[in-house]
């Protein structure tokens, strides 16, 4: 369900499978850094199916995976959850305005896309 505090974006690149096995291994390891990032896209610059489409990019840091679990039995496909930092709001003078969302997230490890939907924390 999509309420006003869910947001929902497409993945349109993201780590390999054993990256993010490692940063949900070590997600509340003091000291252990796992650096894992995701292409997320707000929007786009033309339909989807133009070969000149450009994905609009959100701006995201800090990913920490908390939970793994396998969607479809494949082994490519997993559901994750976790939290990160993301940049919604634009200051006036243009710089990103960060704050914590919690994300679930159906990512295939194969295609390295997916879905993302982030919930405010």
């Amino acid at each position: 369900m999509n309420t006003n505090k869910e947001r929902v974006y497409d993945i349109v690149n993201g780590p390999n499978k054993d990256t993010i096995f490692d940063a949900c291994k070590y997600a509340y390891v003091k000291g252990a850094q796992i650096p894992i990032s995701f292409d997320i896209a707000v929007g786009y610059t033309m339909p989807k199916s133009d070969p000149n489409c450009a994905y609009i990019p959100l701006s995201t840091r800090d990913f920490k995976i908390t939970s793994i679990e396998n969607e479809d039995g494949s082994g490519e496909s997993f559901n994750l959850e976790g939290y990160c930092t993301a940049g919604f709001k634009r200051h006036p003078t243009g710089l990103d305005i960060y704050g914590t969302y919690d994300f679930s997230a159906y990512y295939n490890t194969k295609h390295r896309t997916g879905t993302i939907t982030f919930r405010k924390r």
